[in-house]
């Protein structure tokens, strides 16, 4: 994935770089990942777009609050939004899984599992990634979409 080289930037491809290779039970997780750029939308379209991806993960910054550390240097705390989606035949399926396909009940503790607590290294100065919360965004009887929360404080001195 081709960026800037921000901070920002690089954050987003190494969370999604993470995601794409995760596996559980010998099979990746995700059918596509890639920092988010509008793949799916709230539109009909979108809804046909998003059973051609699912399930699906993209990572994206979610806005910087701000505080200051000893010698009042500067102390971002960037957000990092992953919305997650998957699909089933079944109705309710793709919220809660069957034994032979992931629903978001489990992808959600995968995912969770994946960043808390962890640093991601690769040259970005930064503290740990803390997760902060999920938000549901569609319960539809075959399709669940959610948006997973995360932050990490990154201090730039003068």
């Amino acid at each position: 994935m081709s960026n800037d080289g921000g901070f920002i930037a690089l954050l987003e491809a190494w969370f999604a770089a993470q995601l794409a290779a995760l596996a559980y039970g010998g099979k990746l997780v995700f059918t596509k990942v890639d920092v988010w750029r509008h793949q799916v939308a709230a539109t009909k379209a979108g809804v046909e777009a998003f059973d051609r991806v699912a399930p699906f993960a993209f990572p994206s910054w979610a806005g910087t609050d701000v505080k200051r550390e000893g010698g009042y240097d500067l102390c971002q705390v960037p957000g990092i939004s992953i919305l997650i989606g998957t699909t089933s035949v079944a109705d309710g399926d793709a919220r809660t899984g069957t034994s032979a396909k992931l629903g978001i009940s489990k992808i959600h503790d995968l995912v969770i599992a994946l960043f808390d607590k962890k640093h991601p290294g690769g040259g970005l100065t930064c503290d740990e990634i803390y997760y902060i919360g999920t938000i549901e965004l569609l319960d539809a009887p075959k399709a669940h979409l959610i948006e997973m929360r995360f932050e990490i404080s990154y201090i730039a001195t003068s």
